[in-house]
């Protein structure tokens, strides 16, 4: 399967890989992030769901490494074709201000060391995707190394009613921040019309852990339908991981 990836050194619509980093960041803490609003990029994302092991929303968080994200099915996403798509298969975002093992980071110096840290910490990762009717997975990139980003200092704005927010590995208050985000992250420039299963995650440092599971249908522009229903794969999960 031919893939139109974006290069790690060419800008898309304007923006470098860490710019669109950062923007997804922004859509991340959003207040729902998870309902596609027509733009020309679709946002992924990976399963956050830290929670506390007490009642005290202060103790110390965990996650079910077997879990994933699971939007497949009726969860399964429609969008027009040459709308892109935004995987981010392993993130790290930091803020001027965070308590990083103990130490108030000061500056975006500070910052920037220290998600890179976390980054470097990666244990695993994998991104595939399968077309429907087709009997194998396909890689995404051949080096996921090749598509480590890391963002500007960028404005992130976390709105009270934030979906994600008290289930990211650390409880984030609302508030703006200034951030850091880094990470590998792929952006597909356009899939044909079809329906296509995309499978992402790592593992990280400490019990950072992430997978999701995408169904994505690619209609053709001239083919929409205002009540297009959503086609699922009739085939059996793949996991990378």
């Amino acid at each position: 399967m031919h893939l139109d990836i974006v290069h790690p050194n060419e800008n898309f619509a304007g923006l470098s890989y860490g710019e669109w980093a950062a923007e997804w960041n922004k859509w991340l803490f959003s207040e729902d992030p998870d309902t596609y609003d027509g733009s020309n990029v679709l946002f992924l994302r990976g399963n956050v769901d830290y929670r506390p092991i007490s009642k005290d929303k202060s103790s110390p968080r965990r996650i079910d490494r077997k879990a994933i994200l699971d939007k497949t099915g009726n969860k399964a996403v429609s969008i027009l074709e040459g709308i892109a798509i935004f995987v981010p298969v392993i993130t790290t975002v930091l803020f001027i201000g965070d308590n990083y093992e103990g130490k108030i980071l000061k500056n975006d110096q500070e910052v920037r060391h220290y998600a890179n840290k976390d980054t470097d910490d990666t244990r695993k990762m994998w991104a595939g995707i399968k077309r429907k009717g087709d009997s194998e997975a396909h890689i995404l990139v051949d080096n996921l190394e090749d598509y480590r980003f890391e963002s500007p200092l960028f404005k992130l704005t976390v709105p009270k009613r934030s979906l994600l927010r008290e289930r990211m590995e650390f409880a984030i208050k609302p508030g703006t921040y200034d951030a850091i985000t880094t990470g590998y992250f792929i952006i597909i420039r356009s899939l044909p019309p079809s329906v296509y299963r995309i499978n992402f995650g790592g593992e990280g440092m400490g019990i950072y852990t992430t997978n999701a599971l995408y169904d994505i249908e690619v209609i053709q522009r001239n083919n929409f339908r205002a009540d297009v229903s959503k086609s699922v794969l009739d085939s059996k999960y793949f996991r990378f991981g």
